[in-house]
């Protein structure tokens, strides 16, 4: 599996932001291989951003030559655009989050459900929020 990490600064209203990617979320649906993509804000720092989990080195490499890929690089709207890609190492990722570490996330588990995980407790435990 390949992790792509995007982060940018808004040129825009955060509010005209978030307009713009909820219209456009849907076409993200279109990449093959893209397992998931997590949309990322911080209005503190003002950074944005996305996590996009693949399948694969190939899938990754294909979305980028997408209209919709060059098109979020080329946004006006969006400045200092950072794209940085990682493997994903399966043996230790296999324990920490073991569903995710074959390509899927359980029905009802984790922080959708409102349960929370080994993780999520001693993250909380920790102060870590």
């Amino acid at each position: 599996m390949r992790i792509r990490i995007v982060t940018f600064g808004l040129d825009v209203p955060a509010e005209d932001y978030l307009d713009l990617a909820t219209g456009v979320a849907p076409a993200f649906t279109s990449w093959p291989g893209l397992l998931a993509k997590w949309w990322l804000g911080d209005a503190g720092t003002g950074t944005y951003g996305g996590v996009y989990l693949f399948a694969s080195r190939e899938d990754a490499d294909r979305s980028r030559d997408t209209d919709l890929f060059r098109g979020m690089c080329a946004d006006p709207a969006l400045r200092e655009v950072t794209v940085r890609e990682y493997d994903v190492l399966d043996g230790p990722t296999a324990v920490t989050a073991p569903a995710r570490a074959v390509g899927g996330l359980p029905q009802g588990s984790g922080a959708a459900s409102g349960r929370e995980g080994r993780a999520d407790r001693a993250g909380r435990d920790a102060g870590v929020r």
